[in-house]
Parts: C-alpha cells; sequence; structure tokens
C-alpha cells in the first residue's frame, strides 16, 4: 500500500531543501542584521490562548483536538499569542525594546489554494516596548530588505496605511456599523464596483457617506506624493490627525532609510484583525496578481489580552508559500540541485582508511564530503560523484596510494591533478 502526504501539506526532498535553506537563510541573515534575536516555542499550545485573541470562530481554522489529559490543545495556526505569552512570563527582566524573530511551522485548517496552505512556515518579527513610529518604520525597513535580499528589485510594493485614519473618517461620517464598513473595505479588491457599493449600502452608508469614503480609498500611491493629497479630504478629528501624523512621521522615517520608493499609500489596507491599533501595512507584488506576500502593523493591545501591563507592539508575518511563487515568477527561486564539495573514490576496500581520514580532515576545514560505501567500481563512483553535484573528485587508486598521493580531478573542466595527500590538505 502507498501513501501520500495529505491536502495541504508538501514534501521537500534534498534538492528542495538545498533551494529552500539558501533563501531561508537570506531571510534570517537579514533580520539579524536589524538587531532581532532568535526565539522558538512549541507547534502546540492550549486552544484557549487562540480563544483569547480570536473567538470561538478559530475552532473551525485550526488543527484542535483533546489530549490524553482531556484538555482542549492545537497546532498553533500563528505564533502573535505564544510570543505575548512569552513576554507576559518575562515581562519584568525583559530589556526594552524586545526584538523578536522566529520562523517555525504552523497549521491552518482551511481549503489549500494556491499561495495558502495547510502546514507552512513562517517569518515573524516583533518589536515589543517602542510607543514611535521609529519601531512601525524598523520593522517595514526590515521587510524591504529581505524581498531585496532575494533579488526582488521592482517586484514588491509595500502598502501602508493606518487603522486611526480610517476609524476617524467613519466617526466623522457618523457612521453606526463600523466593523461591517472595515469588512467591506477589506474586501474591496475581491470584488467589483458594483457588489462593494452594495455592501457599503448594506452597512448602512448613504451616496454622500460612501461617496466621501470611494475618494478617501482612491487616493493612493507612491506615499510621499499621496499623502499630501489625502489631507484635504479629511476631516481633523483627533483619532484622524493620529492616524494621519504617524503616516507622515513614518514617510520622514523611510527616506531616512532611503526606502520610500517601496511604499505606497492606500488607506483601504485594514488588516480585518481587531487588534490592530495604528500602523497596517502589507507587501504585494507590483503586478498586483498574488495574495498579500506578508503583512503586519501595530497592535499595542496584544500584551495586556494575555495578561501582561500594557505594552507598545509592532510587527508582522511572512509566509514562504506566495513568496516562493513570486520568486520562481522573478527568476530567482535558487536552483533546486544538491552540491557536494569533494567525492573520495576509492578503488579498493584497503583503501577506506585513508579515504576515511581524507574526508574528515577536509570537514574539518567546513567542506561537504561524500565516500563511497557500497563497494562500487570506479565508473559508478564517478557517476554517482556527478549525481550529487560534486566540484571535485578525490581519487585513491593503486598509483596513488603506493606514493602516499591522490588525485584531483575538476568535475567541471575535466582537468586532473596529482599531488601528495598532505601537500594537497596543507594548500586548502
Amino acid at each position: 500500500m502507498r501513501f501520500q502526504s495529505l491536502k495541504g501539506f508538501r514534501d521537500f526532498y534534498p534538492e528542495d531543501m538545498a533551494a529552500r535553506r539558501i533563501v531561508f537563510d537570506k531571510i534570517l541573515d537579514t533580520v539579524k542584521r536589524y538587531g532581532f534575536r532568535e526565539v522558538d516555542a512549541p507547534s502546540v499550545e492550549s486552544l484557549d490562548l487562540f480563544r483569547i485573541k480570536s473567538g470561538d470562530e478559530i475552532l473551525g481554522q485550526t488543527f484542535n483536538f483533546k489530549d490524553k489529559g482531556d484538555r482542549d490543545i492545537t497546532l498553533i495556526p500563528e505564533l502573535t499569542p505564544t510570543v505575548a505569552r512569552m513576554v507576559v512570563d518575562r515581562e519584568k527582566t525583559l530589556r526594552r525594546p524586545i526584538k523578536w524573530y522566529s520562523m517555525p511551522k504552523l497549521w491552518r485548517y482551511e481549503e489549500p489554494q494556491s499561495g495558502r496552505l495547510r502546514e507552512f512556515y513562517q517569518l515573524n518579527v516583533d518589536i515589543f516596548g517602542v510607543s514611535g513610529p521609529e519601531a512601525d518604520s524598523e520593522v517595514i525597513a526590515s521587510g524591504i530588505d529581505i524581498m531585496l535580499s532575494l533579488g526582488l528589485e521592482g517586484e514588491f510594493v509595500f502598502k501602508i496605511s493606518d487603522r486611526r485614519l480610517m476609524q476617524g473618517v467613519l466617526e466623522a461620517l457618523n457612521v453606526q456599523n463600523a466593523p461591517a464598513i472595515f469588512s467591506a473595505i477589506d474586501k474591496r479588491g475581491k470584488v467589483s464596483h458594483d457588489e462593494f457599493k452594495k455592501m457599503l449600502y448594506d452597512a448602512g452608508m448613504n451616496d454622500i457617506q460612501m461617496g466621501h469614503l470611494i475618494s478617501i480609498l482612491d487616493t493612493k500611491g507612491p506615499l510621499a506624493e499621496a499623502l499630501p493629497k489625502l489631507k484635504p479630504l479629511l476631516a481633523r478629528n483627533p483619532l484622524v490627525m493620529e492616524g494621519y501624523e504617524n503616516l507622515e512621521k513614518i514617510l520622514d522615517l523611510m527616506k531616512m532609510y532611503r526606502m520610500e520608493y517601496y511604499c505606497e499609500l492606500d488607506p483601504s489596507i485594514i488588516r480585518g484583525l481587531a487588534y490592530y491599533t495604528g500602523t497596517v501595512f502589507e507587501c504585494f507584488d507590483t503586478k498586483g496578481e498574488l495574495r498579500a506576500i506578508f503583512g503586519g502593523g501595530r497592535y499595542d493591545k496584544i500584551i495586556g489580552l494575555f495578561g501582561g501591563a500594557d505594552m507598545c507592539a509592532v510587527g508582522f508575518g511572512m509566509g514562504d508559500a506566495v513568496l516562493e511563487i513570486l520568486m520562481r515568477r522573478a527568476n530567482v527561486w535558487p536552483h533546486e540541485k544538491i552540491m557536494t564539495d569533494y567525492y573520495v573514490l576509492t578503488t579498493s576496500p584497503d583503501y577506506r582508511e585513508v579515504g576515511i581520514f581524507l574526508a574528515q580532515s577536509l570537514r574539518e576545514k567546513d567542506c561537504v564530503v561524500e565516500t563511497d560505501m557500497l563497494g562500487r567500481n570506479f565508473s559508478n563512483q564517478m557517476k554517482y560523484a556527478n549525481s550529487i553535484g560534486a566540484k571535485k573528485v578525490l581519487i585513491l587508486g593503486e598509483k596513488e596510494m603506493a606514493g602516499g598521493k591522490v588525485s584531483i580531478k575538476d568535475m567541471t573542466t575535466g582537468e586532473q591533478e596529482t599531488k601528495e595527500i598532505i601537500t594537497f590538505l596543507e594548500s586548502l
């Protein structure tokens, strides 16, 4: 009986993982340069941890079950509640700012489709303990830097807004059903214009309110150009001005990072999650063909939600599925092949001890080395060396062994030379 992986799950063979490791290392090297420190956490948590944040609707979105102690637990669908729990556990001893990152596997029970899977890797980046836009800009800059490090220049854009801006606009318009309006705005890009207007009508908006809201939503584009155009359309209530002035400060900071070119204003970015409190952003491909590559924002109430003292927080999550689609489309996904520095070829079992000595000496120099373990003949060993992408084959045959030497064959050029083993090792 043959088995296949479950729907929405992936198998990664060595060549797949080789490419994926290159991508992940570039991502993690980037966030490390910004001073983010790595954390890790359990893959299973109490279901109540996620109920607190998302309510009972989380039950239909997670792999949850009762354990042998009759406790409701779940495979984690996101890391934010877990990270919040970790901060609360040590909030009195952690020094501010708290800058953490992680890239675990996560699980969500939803219908698999392009860019959305049931099991996936997700980079999480968070800053706790900084109330100003300096932290917002730092996480946005690190996200932009990740995309650039992956060779995606010109392939992405960060769309930025502020929850307070739209909340203030709806207050000024005297809209009573703000959650329904936010829900409609969040779906605007997925429905027709008429469908969007119907959703606003159904939420209780009249034509005048709707016209003003749509004019604000349509004021988008490069952050430096669109932000001044938005100001005349806005009411001057405190919430609106808090949001607008925050975006002005973020623009100034992104200029300091020399990254404002990658940022656009888009008031329709709402991040439909109730806990976002200020800056919100999402990263999209410039062609607008894919789901959001990642998104995040400010969520200053998250620590208090899990029993800690109020603490400011901002961050983002980036899944690997949409990112891979974009990188493949841009032809920057790494080649999926196995690479080996050296293959040690021995023509007799009698030479195995010298072969292992040579292999271990090279491994101590951080080289990737394989040796023959199947007693294959010369021809089959050469074929195997070629199949694993060996850059060089080190040949230990009767002639070489008689003189304490090794022949080094370059598998790219075909050139071959013979050296004393000690001389060869000292030359590296």
